[in-house]
């Protein structure tokens, strides 16, 4: 990216930022009503939809849970490493998407990877992926049960899908949602942003869910 494309999109998210944060402290001064969810690509949920405890593992071979999900905002992506499109360029609209926000001094969501793909996506495997898009990336994964009972909450899916000229047991293709799923400081399921993936978008719609989550618990 050039200097003049740098500087052009820097301006954009700080006025966006001054937008949003425009919205909210306006509100907040406004006689008591019903908050409704802004229009972002995809949908704020009017009521962020719980999790149930479920346990995988992360790259680093610890334990991850529900608890790793409270305290802060998450974005969890689900894909596999043999991924030949949308996972790659879901990760690096993420990269980017990590960068701005950190360069205007916005506090940038855990990004969580999760693989669907256990038996190929060791942990050796699943952390060389994740981390070079960016070293603060996490890449979880675990047994099928767990996975679909996750993916099942979060209201997405995933199936393995043959290929013609098959080799070995090992030769398969993954379907699975484009969706980035946004998951609230509560561990709980707030909003969905659906594909086209711009790191712009992704912004405001993170941004937006926010503002929309400060509303509610604001008192």
């Amino acid at each position: 990216m050039d200097k003049n494309k740098t500087k052009n999109t820097l301006f954009i998210l700080a006025a966006v930022a001054a937008m949003i944060s425009g919205i909210w402290f306006g509100s907040y001064n406004q006689p008591q009503k019903e908050t409704r969810p802004a229009k972002i690509q995809g949908v704020i949920l009017p009521v962020a939809k719980t999790i149930l405890p479920f346990n995988l593992t992360d790259h680093n071979e610890k334990q991850f849970t529900l608890e790793n999900l409270k305290g802060h905002w998450s974005v969890l992506f689900l894909g596999y490493t043999q991924c030949p499109d949308i996972c790659p360029a879901a990760l690096n609209t993420l990269k980017q998407v990590h960068k701005l926000m950190t360069e205007q001094n916005l506090t940038p969501p855990q990004i969580v990877f999760i693989s669907v793909d256990p038996e190929r996506d060791t942990y050796t495997l699943l952390a060389e992926y994740v981390t070079y898009f960016n070293a603060k990336f996490m890449g979880v994964t675990g047994k099928q049960n767990q996975l679909k009972k996750l993916a099942q909450q979060l209201s997405v899916s995933f199936s393995k899908a043959p290929v013609l000229n098959k080799k070995t047991n090992k030769d398969y293709l993954m379907n699975h949602s484009s969706a980035f799923m946004l998951i609230n400081p509560e561990g709980k399921l707030q909003s969905f942003l659906t594909a086209p993936h711009t790191p712009m978008q992704i912004i405001k719609s993170i941004m937006s869910s926010q503002v929309f989550y400060n509303e509610k618990h604001k008192d």
